[in-house]
């Protein structure tokens, strides 16, 4: 069994070679093709599966993201966030590097500054100094730049909150479940009915007015920049707010979506949850005990706030419809022809699935993006060479956001000596069209000028991809990988398995130093709502041991989560050092934790700071009980 699981694994690695191979080292001397003008949106807290063909019944109209694809844009169906938070998943595509790897400065008020191993939290980031994004490279390259909208991947972008939040993941602070939800870390965003504001003449919706006018000074941008140089290429960034919650839309979308096709998911029994889950629902403010007394528990709610986050999704198509215009009706012929589209998000949203709302979770409604890239310059190709099929194309094979620095670099034929030399993505033009890609490389001034280099060790294309997270709204640091394997090598029975089935995406998720608690295995292919925790089951021995060798392989998630937990520890002991009043500012009313500090009251969660703040660092496993402290008569069952 062993020996043909590693087989098919080497299959699969060697078939990622072969895509690679397809992109010398060496390139022909070809006619010089003008750069690319690349335009790169994206959007918020969108759950990678929303934009499939099929998903739900094709429950959200996308007519603009269509059009794209229709007309030869490539579409991937497993690609990741590396870390599913906002400042941290920026940091890492813009940098390229995976979250432990980004080391920077922080800063305790006044504190002399001290050096950070990675993005632990949403206060985390790159450091300010650091110059090597992909719009700095671009720059020195020869692009013209414009970056506009939510841009937070340097450190300290995000509030205290967040710090408070992810510092004290593993205090023991007091809550009861069954008498007022335990301890929130959140607002009652989870409790609401969301907003659907009255129908308006314009397709653009009041709420969402700050991207809309980024949109339209973006476009301002780029139509101004053209008129100046048709020569120069451009690279425009636009971040949105939209589908971050709260959930808010109006008529206009709200109407689009048939209430009757979305699929409500079901909440179990909190004490038959996973421990972790519990707690993140707990923080999150979505724990519901009494289904017939707490609204939180109410189907037709969850398929309300469901429908509103469908309408924001298309909300959002509304905007890339506004760029895709601009560029085909209104700019030069040429340029729209030499412009490429990168369109993705920097995490998912769990939208009552798992009984929880946000990101920072491990499953696919949090961690998985979606992203399609339309380069028109294969569909003119196309129509030189009719015999070359061109159609939308859909890539199952997983991916990451950290896989856009060197694609962006490879579509830009950004030098190889220009480029940082610690980047950990892969290019995904090997992917899309090996062929295309391969006849427009160049060698200029004796420079390579766009290639993947043949694969070796350490560029060949991993069959797998990595993230992490460590920080506020969750009870414990996370690690998954999603990797895909030939569904044969599971040995399944029928009905589980089709017979169409050739390739099954297997998740694994690693809470902690992995011995805390119980760990997690889902078969993605025939379990996408990931309700079946199979890490116990025999059939999977293998796979989950080679899952966690690749893991390894990328992340020594023990070492990352001990260092993170001493990270913890010692950020606020610093904090504490410097602050006097420590204790009021954190019962304070800004912070969103206050309401669970009031219930707790003041001596009962400052005790139990001073508790973990005098026990050495240490990672701690998720509380499984409702009440804390448990009733004496249990506690021997902890964990």
């Amino acid at each position: 069994m062993k020996s043909s699981i590693l087989l098919a694994s080497a299959v699969l690695l060697k078939d990622a070679a072969v895509a690679s191979s397809r992109f010398p080292l060496h390139s022909r001397n070809v006619d010089f093709q003008p750069l690319p003008n690349i335009i790169f949106l994206v959007c918020e807290s969108t759950d990678g599966r929303t934009w499939q063909r099929g998903y739900q019944d094709d429950v959200i109209p996308l007519p603009n993201l269509r059009k794209l694809e229709d007309n030869g844009g490539v579409s991937f169906y497993r690609h990741y966030s590396n870390s599913p938070v906002c400042c941290p998943s920026r940091a890492t595509f813009w940098s390229g590097k995976h979250a432990h790897k980004i080391r920077h400065k922080q800063r305790i008020k006044n504190n002399d500054p001290f050096v950070v191993n990675g993005v632990w939290n949403n206060f985390e980031g790159l450091d300010p100094s650091y110059n090597h994004t992909i719009f700095d490279i671009l720059q020195r390259h020869g692009y013209a730049t414009y970056l506009s909208g939510k841009q937070d991947y340097v450190t300290g972008g995000h509030s205290s909150n967040v710090r408070f939040d992810a510092w004290t993941m593993y205090t023991d602070f007091p809550y009861d479940i069954p008498s007022n939800g335990g301890w929130r870390e959140e607002t009652d965003m989870c409790l609401s009915e969301g907003v659907v504001h009255e129908q308006d003449d314009s397709i653009e919706s009041n709420y969402w007015h700050g991207d809309w006018e980024s949109l339209r000074e973006t476009i301002d941008w780029i139509t101004n920049h053209t008129k100046k140089s048709t020569e120069k290429p451009f690279f425009a960034y636009q971040g949105m707010n939209i589908v971050h919650p709260q959930y808010v839309t109006n008529q206009r979308y709200y109407g689009a979506i048939d209430p009757n096709k979305i699929k409500v998911p079901e909440w179990i029994n909190p004490q038959d949850m996973h421990p972790c889950d519990l707690q993140a629902s707990m923080l999150k403010g979505c724990v519901a005990v009494n289904a017939s007394t707490n609204t939180v528990a109410d189907f037709e709610r969850r398929r309300r706030i469901r429908r509103i986050y469908y309408a924001m999704i298309s909300e959002f198509d509304a905007m890339v419809g506004r760029y895709v215009d601009a560029v085909q009706k209104d700019l030069p012929k040429e340029v729209a022809a030499n412009t490429v589209f990168i369109v993705t998000s920097d995490h998912g949203d769990m939208q009552m699935e798992h009984h929880q709302f946000y990101k920072q979770a491990p499953y696919d409604a949090s961690s998985s993006v979606p992203l399609l890239i339309y380069d028109p310059r294969r569909r003119r190709r196309h129509k030189q060479q009719p015999d070359i099929s061109l159609h939308h194309q859909i890539v199952p094979h997983p991916t990451q956001l950290i896989d856009l620095f060197p694609t962006i670099m490879d579509l830009a034929m950004v030098p190889l000596h220009q480029r940082p030399s610690d980047l950990d993505g892969h290019s995904l033009l090997p992917l899309i069209d090996s062929d295309y890609y391969s006849e427009t490389q160049l060698v200029k001034e004796g420079h390579l000028i766009r290639a993947t280099a043949a694969p070796t060790a350490s560029n060949t294309r991993p069959n797998f991809v990595v993230s992490q997270y460590h920080g506020d709204l969750t009870a414990m640091s996370w690690f998954l990988i999603v990797e895909s394997f030939p569904c044969v090598s599971f040995g399944f029975d029928p009905p589980k398995a089709s017979t169409t089935d050739t390739e099954c995406a297997m998740k694994y998720v690693v809470w902690g130093t992995g011995t805390e608690v119980e760990n997690m295995l889902f078969d993605l292919t025939h379990d996408a709502d990931e309700l079946v925790n199979l890490i116990h089951d025999p059939k999977y021995a293998m796979i989950r041991q080679l899952l966690d060798e690749h893991l390894k392989s990328i992340v020594e998630y023990k070492a990352v989560a001990e260092e993170v937990a001493t990270y913890n520890h010692q950020s606020f002991q610093r904090w504490v050092n410097v602050t006097s009043n420590w204790k009021d500012i954190l019962a304070s009313k800004s912070l969103r934790w206050h309401i669970s500090w009031e219930e707790a009251g003041n001596d009962q969660a400052i005790a139990a700071v001073n508790q973990w703040l005098s026990e050495p660092p240490q990672v701690k496993a998720c509380r499984k009980h409702l009440v804390w402290p448990p009733p004496a008569a249990s506690f021997e069952q902890l964990y």
